[in-house]
């Protein structure tokens, strides 16, 4: 049985085998997860699959792939072309989120940790115009504090382990000597987005 704030959820209603993967990656034999917990996100931390670029992004992205070519100065380069495109989330490692039990009862934690964006992949721009093309920072980071207490739990042994959620992209770069050239080489750069923690409860 999986409890999710006040909702209860049991473990073959969860939809795609991927969700399932995530739930219980990383468990040792005779280890089982007896309750999930996502961590609420505040309004301006919620990011929507179908997010369009600011203005100010386009704008700035406009003037910086715009440039023109001179005889004299025609290399190639690379532009980021084609928007972010959305694949879906990505999830960091299994972290003990400092509290475990040996007699059952309620589990504890309250831990100060540091989020960050991120990206992956090859990057052939420049950070700069890669956040302003995304419309938003891959390499921001920032200290978030949680306090964290589970319901009671019956005689036995648990742990409470975290890990991080991002909402990932894909955003293509071609190697060009103009933007409406043509294209010598093409390279793809994945910037994460930080969005929330999820937590559970491990019995072993």
């Amino acid at each position: 049985m999986l409890s999710i704030f006040n909702v209860t959820v049991y473990a073959d209603e969860i939809g795609s085998e991927e969700e399932k993967d995530f739930l219980y990656e990383g468990l040792k034999p005779g280890e089982t997860v007896v309750d999930f917990y996502y961590e609420p996100v505040s309004e301006d931390e919620l990011i929507y699959e179908n997010e369009v670029l600011p203005k100010e992004a386009l704008t700035e992205n406009e003037s910086i792939e715009g440039e023109s070519v001179s005889p004299m100065s025609r290399r190639k380069k690379w532009y980021l072309k084609g928007g972010k495109k959305y694949v879906g989330l990505s999830y960091g490692s299994w972290r003990y989120a400092g509290a475990s039990t040996i007699s059952g009862g309620v589990l504890h934690a309250s831990h100060s940790s540091t989020v960050a964006n991120s990206y992956s992949g090859s990057l052939n721009v420049t950070k700069r115009d890669l956040n302003a093309y995304i419309g938003f920072n891959t390499t921001k980071s920032w200290s978030k504090t949680v306090s964290y207490s589970s319901p009671s739990y019956p005689s036995g042994r648990y742990r409470l382990q975290y890990r991080h959620v991002y909402k990932k992209y894909k955003v293509k770069q071609v190697q060009a000597y103009h933007p409406r050239g043509r294209v010598y080489a093409t390279k793809y750069v994945y910037p994460k987005r930080w969005i929330e923690r999820n937590y559970r409860v491990v019995k072993f």
